[in-house]
């Protein structure tokens, strides 16, 4: 059964990658900080790295956190609810919370083959979830605000110079929390009962995402959702990009799955009302906001309903 896990792991490390490029590349490209290929290495270079120094914290994201244990079956439902979810929002341009769909599923699944779950820890998932949006909006508009009065001193050269380095710093530190946080997630996930496995694993799940994230750069599949949502200048992208690196860094901290997705949005909205602008494609934003909260229910239901079936 480790086989089909570690097999399934690898095509969720793809989905994610491709997923959740759309937004990287779709502020650091729309606010003109950097080229594709530029966007690209920061991008893998976060995830690697990521990986590597703290992707070892969410390995018990799920088993040994939300449950004490899990049956092969009860993971295997879970990664098959994820892929499914994953892949058909991507094809229709949605970005979705691999995350969240992910602890969902794996609850509805436990729940269903009575497995013992951890009722305070899920809570306790649950509400940093509601309160890392806000949170990362609220740290936005208060660093945003503090950063243009503080460029305002500089000539234009220089804040040019200042928002290009800021911006691919931040995007790296959006990637290395992706690494850390959600790729950890998968790999640790992908051992099943077992727990996690060796570092071929490793290797395996992370190129998979940096493939799926060099799709992402090549196919109009995943869209832009920066571009098509909002548009954010330099100092928006730098601020919205740290502030939610922040917060997904916070929850990895406490072994806490957490949307980049849903961060990254509180953090562009954040920075976009600074100046009340009002260019926002409110329609998308209605549709993001309800996948996040559809799609862990409807991941819930599945995987309650697919153990039983097994």
């Amino acid at each position: 059964m480790d086989s089909y896990l570690v097999g399934l792991a690898v095509c969720l490390g793809f989905l994610f990658g491709w997923n959740n490029g759309a937004f990287l590349f779709g502020n650091l490209i729309g606010s003109g900080t950097a080229t594709v290929r530029t966007a690209f290495a920061i991008s893998v270079a976060g995830l690697v790295l990521g990986v590597v120094f703290e992707g070892q914290k969410l390995y018990s994201g799920l088993v040994g956190s939300l449950a004490p244990s899990a049956t092969d079956a009860v993971m295997l439902t879970t990664f098959l609810v994820v892929a499914v979810f994953t892949l058909s929002l991507t094809l229709m341009r949605l970005p979705v919370s691999m995350s969240m769909v992910m602890v969902a599923a794996f609850l509805g699944s436990s729940f269903s083959s009575a497995n013992p779950i951890n009722a305070g820890r899920s809570a306790e998932v649950v509400l940093f979830w509601f309160a890392a949006p806000l949170a990362t909006a609220a740290l936005t508009f208060i660093t945003y605000t503090w950063l243009t009065d503080f460029l305002a001193r500089f000539g234009i050269l220089a804040v040019d110079s200042l928002n290009r380095a800021g911006s691919g710093f931040g995007a790296l530190l959006v990637s290395y929390a992706l690494g850390a946080n959600n790729v950890g997630l998968i790999i640790g996930s992908a051992g099943g009962a077992a727990g996690p496995l060796g570092y071929e694993v490793v290797a395996a799940v992370t190129i998979a995402a940096v493939v799926g994230t060099a799709v992402s750069t090549r196919s109009s599949v995943s869209g832009t959702i920066g571009d098509r949502m909002l548009s954010l200048s330099p100092q928006g992208v730098i601020t919205a990009f740290a502030a939610s690196a922040a917060l997904v860094w916070v929850g990895t901290q406490f072994a806490i799955p957490v949307s980049i997705t849903q961060c990254l949005l509180g953090g562009m909205l954040g920075a976009a009302y600074t100046k009340s602008i009002a260019v926002l494609n409110g329609r998308l934003t209605a549709e993001t906001v309800s996948v996040w909260v559809v799609a862990p229910v409807l991941a819930f239901v599945a995987g309650y309903l697919l153990v039983l079936v097994w």
